[in-house]
């Protein structure tokens, strides 16, 4: 029997995009030698609907994200592999919970995305994964052709596909990776609210800057308060429509496909 899942937890999250982000950008007075510097990637399968892009994995609520440590790193860089569900389907019993590996190789949690500026809650779930992989492997899934994500996925990520979006391997074989998207992390102390996270995603001529904080479901609605009025203080202006960087970035990217 499956169930929706209850989360304790919630990201409250502020998005700019384009002059937006920048303005944003200055007036945070961010420098970039001082965040942490990373690179992603994301998969899809994406398809020309009218005159637009479709994406059908992340329309279906299913995310692939692959995250690499910058700098020099040999064969092997620091990378982690995220498969997210959002928003979260019914999960059979084994995954209505936080869990963790007992070796610390993955970690799933079940949240509440809560974007601004209506702050609506999105249940989503996540499995987080380290995957030590030689370069050549990367590289061979970012190349077109099928079985793109056949060694970077680990068992616990199938499993999840499969238990709760009805996913098997053979499903994910028209899958393309989408990136790069080169990203920037800041955390800040803002003092009312919890530690703050900036962060700067840019991909081709897309800049998107995001600002969240991360609380329990109980103090979230108090949370998006004393964040707006933050930002005010710094003099930046919430936007006054949402949209998610992850959907912003995926689309921006799938265009520049050849579909």
């Amino acid at each position: 029997m499956t169930e929706t899942p209850m989360a304790t937890a919630a990201e409250i999250k502020v998005g700019f995009s384009g002059d937006a982000a920048r303005k944003a950008a200055c007036a945070l007075e961010l420098q970039g030698g001082e965040g942490r510097s990373r690179t992603l990637y994301f998969w899809d399968s994406p398809r020309k609907s009218g005159d637009g892009i479709s994406l059908p994995f992340l329309d279906r609520g299913v995310i692939f994200r692959l995250r690499l440590e910058d700098g020099d790193h040999g064969s092997k860089r620091a990378t982690d592999m995220t498969v997210k569900l959002r928003p979260c389907p019914r999960l059979p019993p084994d995954w209505r919970k936080n869990r963790k590996d007992e070796d610390g190789a993955w970690d799933f949690t079940i949240e509440e995305d809560r974007t601004g500026p209506a702050f609506t809650p999105v249940v989503s779930a996540s499995l987080q994964a380290d995957r030590k992989v030689e370069a050549k492997l990367v590289e061979s899934a970012l190349r077109p052709g099928p079985g793109a994500l056949d060694h970077l996925l680990a068992k616990p990520h199938r499993h999840l596909l499969e238990d709760a979006a009805g996913l098997k391997q053979g499903d994910l074989a028209d899958l393309r990776a989408l990136g790069p998207v080169y990203t920037v992390k800041w955390k800040q102390d803002w003092g009312t609210l919890p530690p703050v996270v900036i962060e700067e995603w840019i991909a081709k001529d897309l800049r998107f800057l995001e600002v969240s904080v991360r609380t329990s479901t109980a103090d979230a609605a108090e949370a998006e308060k004393l964040l707006e009025q933050a930002l005010r203080q710094r003099h930046v202006a919430p936007p006054r429509c949402g949209e998610t960087k992850t959907r912003a970035v995926l689309t921006a990217l799938a265009r520049d496909l050849a579909l």
